[in-house]
């Protein structure tokens, strides 16, 4: 885990995170969370509504910007405020996706980040692009 004071981050900085959406993580995201549409469960079921498999959650595509928060950029000693997302292209099982964030702004009197957040595909397409804040805590 890093660990960053507000101080000592440049605009630009950029942190950058490669993970495999395979069927254990997707299933385990369903079991947490309930969603169990079969758009994200059945292969068969997606294929039929003209995707390659099955198509996983917007939202746990999108939650490992708050691993990269967390543990990356800024690290420990931050808290995400606010988040907003764009899905431009759906990430189906299997892929691996690489997700980064970089930081367009620092805001001093009240030391927040605002990154940006981009997810993509294997062949470098762009599957989710976003604004995060985040706050410090020490």
């Amino acid at each position: 885990m890093e660990t960053h004071a507000f101080e000592d981050i440049v605009g630009g900085e950029r942190r950058e995170l490669a993970v495999l959406l395979d069927a254990p993580v997707l299933d385990a995201f369903a079991r947490s969370t309930g969603d169990a549409n079969p758009l994200h469960m059945d292969a068969a079921f997606a294929a039929g509504r003209g995707f390659p498999g099955r198509v996983a959650h917007g939202l746990l595509v999108c939650s490992y910007f708050s691993a990269l928060v967390g543990t990356m950029l800024p690290g420990r000693d931050c808290m995400l405020q606010s988040a907003r997302f764009d899905f431009k292209r759906p990430v189906i099982e299997g892929e691996t996706v690489v997700f980064s964030l970089e930081v367009l702004q620092k805001v001093e009197s009240v030391r927040v980040l605002v990154l940006e957040a981009r997810a993509v595909g294997p062949a470098g397409d762009l599957r989710v692009s976003g604004r995060l804040q985040v706050g410090f805590t020490a």
